[in-house]
């Protein structure tokens, strides 16, 4: 007897996976930069030398030796003092002779002559100090003005790394189509279908 038979074949469906993972291909990232401006402090000072003046005029002139202004003006006082008091000595005797010269017992001759013939009158020698050299000293001084120094910093950055970056990929595909597949054989099953 003859018998159909049914023949089924059925694939499920199959999905498969893709992955590919992220990576990073390069990253760089760039160094801060300094720049530096600096100007160096100057001290702009110095110490001037010490100075000393000596004036020897005081000494030297109590030595006698003078400067023409000093002579000149010594000369003309002595002279203006000598011919006053002169003319007052001078005069004086002529008053007293006027007066003195006609009464009886004055002898102007004699007198005169007394006058003439004198002792000189003692000289009294008196000593004195010598000025000194007057010295004059000015200390040593520290002169200008320091000026000072200055340091200006600028710094340079990139706001960020330069990094280049893959994505990774992940992917869910269908491999295979799931199918059901139905045939009539007769008397026999197929299993190589």
């Amino acid at each position: 007897m003859q018998m159909l038979r049914l023949n089924v074949r059925h694939e499920l469906p199959q999905t498969d996976l893709r992955i590919q993972y992220g990576k990073i291909d390069r990253a760089k990232y760039v160094p801060a930069e300094v720049h530096t401006e600096l100007e160096l402090g100057k001290s702009n000072q110095a110490a001037t030398q010490v100075s000393i003046n000596m004036d020897n005029y005081p000494s030297r002139k109590s030595w006698g030796a003078k400067n023409l202004t000093d002579l000149i003006g010594d000369f003309g006082r002595k002279g203006l003092s000598d011919v006053r008091a002169n003319r007052s000595r001078t005069t004086q005797i002529a008053w007293e002779r006027a007066e003195n010269g006609g009464k009886p017992g004055d002898d102007i001759k004699q007198q005169i002559m007394q006058e003439i013939h004198a002792d000189p009158p003692e000289t009294m020698v008196e000593f004195e100090l010598m000025d000194g050299p007057i010295f004059t000293v000015t200390p040593s001084r520290i002169i200008g003005e320091p000026e000072v120094g200055d340091v200006t910093a600028e710094i340079e950055t990139e706001p960020s790394a330069e990094i280049h970056y893959t994505p990774g990929i992940f992917e869910i595909y269908l491999k295979n189509k799931g199918s059901i597949q139905r045939w009539v054989t007769m008397n026999e099953y197929d299993i190589y279908a």
